[in-house]
């Protein structure tokens, strides 16, 4: 894809690179209570949290380790609108629930998250779900015991995030620039520097623009639907200039919540449909694209225009070039009745006589679509083509 449609992809001639490793970070972050930097830590995992959870937390003031209200920080409550146009967590529930952060350095964490947890339940203020944050390095085994032990000792659901998460998410979503800000660790020279071409220059001003009218509050007052294109746009632009996966479905889903809640299937079915082809062509994703094209294909296939099902079409020749990629997929039945489904609704409108091109277009549809059986196959491919 990258070869066929360049203009689709960075021109960033070169990748800036941070100059420090994963191993030392690691260490950064393993000696803090070492240099005192306890409150360093409580910042940066706050504004982490901030970019990976939930936008809505407020610090807590006073003396360290929660103060007098037992957390380092609890989300506040957000108007359903301003929620709306989060891309990050899980907006729905972070803007109307309480969510309590507990966050430490100390070396014996295990006993540090059972008794801020203990503490934090019995504020009885209602909180339904408890972060607790660590600088400590915690086995999968170790984490999976204590939240599913705290979780039935109180009731709330506990999620423990160690050393490991973090370091993840710093270097998967590029959180260098919040780790020089907050960690009080000197930014090394980098090891190259980047030079954005003139389509990213484009792409960084357009979805910097877009991102600030979507966070204005006062703007769409009356039109979710254009909502939700510049919600798509901004999902385009970042698959544009190469962000994270993450941050790209993030944005997709933003955009697919909110055309879910106006009710319009057709613009639903555009935003899942770049989706499936985005997963695909962009992370090689076959599983993710044959779900979403599942999850389209009924706004459409119905009532939807041959322009529509057009779009039905491409995802259902590259479902049938995966399967003939990987035999191994050819035990896969579903590909076979999408197809047989997707003939159906296209032979409707070619033995349509009152809309010429629209019934001219589904026979070219259906040309396509012999053209990929026959090449599975190996066999009609003359017929065809004759």
């Amino acid at each position: 894809m990258r070869a066929r449609r360049p203009e689709l992809f960075p021109d960033t001639l070169l990748t800036d690179e941070p100059g420090i490793s994963r191993d030392r970070l690691e260490f950064h972050l393993d000696t803090l209570t070492q240099r005192k930097e306890e409150y360093l830590f409580e910042n940066f995992c706050r504004q982490l949290a901030q970019k990976e959870i939930c936008p809505n937390l407020i610090p807590q003031t006073g003396p360290t380790g929660g103060g007098d209200s037992k957390v380092d920080s609890e989300t506040y409550p957000v108007a359903e609108r301003v929620a709306d146009r989060w891309y990050i967590g899980e907006p729905d529930r972070a803007a109307r629930e309480r969510w309590a952060f507990a966050f430490s350095a100390k070396k014996k964490w295990r006993p540090k998250v059972a008794d801020d947890v203990r503490k934090i339940v019995q504020t009885e203020r209602g909180y339904t779900c408890i972060y607790f944050m660590t600088n400590q390095a915690v086995s999968d085994r170790n984490r999976a015991n204590i939240e599913d032990t705290l979780t039935r000792e109180w009731k709330v659901p506990i999620r423990l995030l160690d050393r490991t998460w973090i370091v993840d998410t710093v270097i998967r979503n590029s959180r260098w620039d919040l780790v020089f800000q907050t960690l009080d660790l000197d930014q090394p020279p980098a090891r190259s520097r980047s030079l954005p071409g003139p389509l990213d220059a484009e792409r960084l001003l357009d979805l910097e623009n877009l991102d600030r009218k979507i966070a204005d509050p006062t703007r769409y007052p009356d039109s979710d639907y254009q909502l939700a294109e510049d919600c798509l746009q901004t999902a385009l632009l970042a698959r544009s200039l190469g962000r994270a996966r993450e941050e790209i479905d993030r944005r997709f889903l933003r955009a697919e919540r909110i055309a879910r809640k106006v009710h319009r299937d057709r613009q639903l079915f555009r935003i899942l449909y770049h989706r499936a082809w985005t997963a695909n062509w962009w992370f090689d994703d076959f599983g993710e694209m044959g779900h979403l094209y599942g999850v389209a294909e009924p706004l459409v296939l119905g009532t939807g225009t041959v322009w529509e099902l057009e779009k039905l079409v491409n995802l259902c020749q590259v479902g049938h070039s995966w399967l003939r990629a990987e035999p191994h997929r050819s035990s896969d039945s579903r590909w076979s009745d999408r197809t047989a489904r997707l003939r159906n609704a296209l032979l409707r409108h070619a033995t349509n006589p009152s809309a010429p091109t629209s019934a001219l277009w589904a026979r070219t549809q259906l040309a396509f679509l012999d053209l990929s059986a026959a090449i599975v196959d190996r066999q009609g491919l003359r017929e065809i083509l004759a």
